[in-house]
């Protein structure tokens, strides 16, 4: 590990003071300018401190140490940090300590505390004694303070949902922070805690600061549940007022039931299945709320860009042999081409990695069809083109969620358009690009681009929700989340439907491989 962020850093504080561990962000954009190569080192840096010091709290070094196990135990469990790195970002926090022991800075702040009790124990002790009660007097007097106590009790229960904890706002922010999806999961949580320290500048949420609470989620969705259930259940932290879950489908399938068990919002950024937010019952989730569309409206949009976007009639649907999520497109897609006047032709399959065979392309001629729906979610969706074109299908392709990393420039997939959720392209998204550019000195126009946006949004979201509600907890906050109409977000603008508690007819973005490239066409809303 490289040593120059926390040198870098020790001298920041002596020029500074040691307000700068009170502050995350400063210092590691203070730490970039200086020794910005060491990128790696300053994100964890940064993030341990925003964790191990949320509460505003700057412990002494000899505090610090006498708990060095456990710190590197949370940083491994809320952040995903490596075993190795917990102790790096520990043993760094405590060199950073020891310079503010040394500048005098963690003894003023406890000779000041200490000065302030005393100064308190002097008035008290100045205070006249009061005459002796009488018993009767008293036993009334203990008798109305046990009334006011039982109703102010149930005051408090009746109305506690109305106020934030700790006079914030507290967002649980669920994410794969370890093992393979590890990058993917930081960068939806940078995005995210852009999203909060953007809106805590202007105000935050009726006076309040959001505090995002970031976990590290296990892939294995037995194990996902268990952690989860664990995380909610935790009494020691103040009670959340939402969920967060950037995590893949098969997790948030096993977790989604606990909203209801706990009566608290769930957002789930990029789950499409349709069961994830419906119970099974043709009735919504009460507590789960999807910011992307699910798989039935995807193929919807697909059916509703091939009938009056390309005004064709005749489609083919080709769906992953063994999908659930291409089968719920194929789905949606058959049943909204009969709606807007057309057909599907024909039906076919395609292996997991192996792409679309000769003899199911000959199918699809013969059927006549003058378009191909790739009913796709990841990027074998490149490998159906190219088996559909070396198989002589010459013919216009739709697919779903391009992914431009599997694109090349050999004129392959020339003449396929593709539906995505968010493209970096985008003119509408900027802004959120440069913001994102400006605090982390890094770009996030990757493969994973429409993941980092509703991370962001999400948080965009929730904040919205939290103004608007009579209170910021359970039932109030549930009514918020529902009755959101006509919210400019930063990908689309959200609607939600009552009925599925997923976005009603949000915009989608267009893209067209032409001449070797692929180019952002326009967005676009099913009707």
């Amino acid at each position: 590990m490289d040593d120059r962020p926390v040198r870098t850093a020790r001298e920041l504080i002596r020029i500074y003071g040691g307000s700068l561990l009170e502050d995350p962000d400063r210092l590691g954009q203070l730490l970039e300018d200086r020794c910005g190569d060491a990128r790696r080192e300053i994100f964890l840096l940064s993030f341990a401190l925003r964790v191990v010091f949320r509460d505003g709290v700057i412990p002494s070094a000899d505090d610090f140490a006498s708990r060095g196990e456990k710190t590197e135990a949370t940083l491994r469990d809320n952040l995903g940090f490596s075993k190795s790195d917990a102790s790096w970002a520990a043993e760094s926090i405590q060199k950073l300590l020891e310079t503010c022991a040394e500048e005098g800075v963690t003894e003023a702040r406890l000779e000041a505390h200490k000065g302030f009790l005393q100064n308190i124990g002097r008035v008290m002790a100045k205070r006249p004694r009061t005459a002796l009660f009488r018993k009767k007097t008293l036993r009334n007097g203990l008798l109305l303070l046990f009334i006011i106590a039982l109703f102010l009790g149930l005051f408090v229960r009746i109305t506690e949902s109305r106020y934030a904890v700790h006079n914030e706002h507290d967002i649980l922010f669920l994410a794969h922070l370890s093992g393979p999806d590890a990058a993917f999961g930081h960068v939806r949580l940078k995005a995210a805690q852009l999203a909060a320290d953007q809106r805590n500048a202007s105000g935050g949420v009726k006076g309040r600061p959001i505090r995002i609470r970031p976990y590290d989620m296990p892939i294995l969705p037995e194990k996902a549940l268990e952690r989860a259930r664990e995380v909610l259940s935790d009494r020691t932290e103040p009670q959340p007022a939402a969920v967060i879950s950037a995590c893949g489908d098969d997790v948030n399938e096993a977790i989604a039931g606990l909203a209801d068990t706990f009566e608290m919002p769930f957002v789930m950024t990029e789950s499409s299945r349709v069961n994830i937010t419906m119970n099974g019952r043709e009735l919504p989730r009460l507590y789960v709320f999807r910011l992307n569309g699910d798989n039935n409206d995807k193929g919807r949009t697909a059916a509703y860009f091939v009938a009056y976007g390309l005004n064709r009639k005749k489609a083919a649907a080709v769906s992953e042999a063994y999908g659930v999520d291409s089968g719920e497109m194929k789905d949606g897609f058959i049943e909204a081409m009969k709606e807007y006047g057309g057909e599907v032709v024909c039906e076919e399959v395609w292996t997991k990695r192996g792409g679309i065979d000769r003899a199911s392309v000959e199918e699809i001629n013969a059927a006549g069809a003058d378009v191909v729906a790739v009913l796709n979610r990841g990027p074998e969706a490149a490998a159906v083109v190219r088996s559909l074109r070396d198989f002589g299908y010459a013919g216009t392709i739709v697919g779903m969620s391009f992914d431009e990393a599997a694109f090349s420039a050999d004129g392959t997939l020339d003449n396929t358009w593709w539906i995505v959720p968010a493209h970096p392209d985008d003119p509408q998204l900027l802004s959120f690009q440069s913001a994102y550019r400006d605090k982390y000195n890094e770009n996030n126009a990757g493969a994973d681009f429409a993941g980092t946006v509703f991370a962001y949004d999400s948080i965009l979201w929730t904040a919205n929700a939290l103004s608007r509600a009579p209170g910021f907890q359970g039932e109030a906050l549930r009514h918020a989340f529902m009755s959101t109409r006509n919210l400019a977000l930063t990908h689309a603008t959200l609607t939600i439907d009552p009925s599925t508690h997923g976005p009603l007819n949000k915009a989608w973005a267009l893209v067209y491989c032409s001449s070797g490239s692929a180019r952002f066409q326009r967005r676009f809303r099913p009707r």
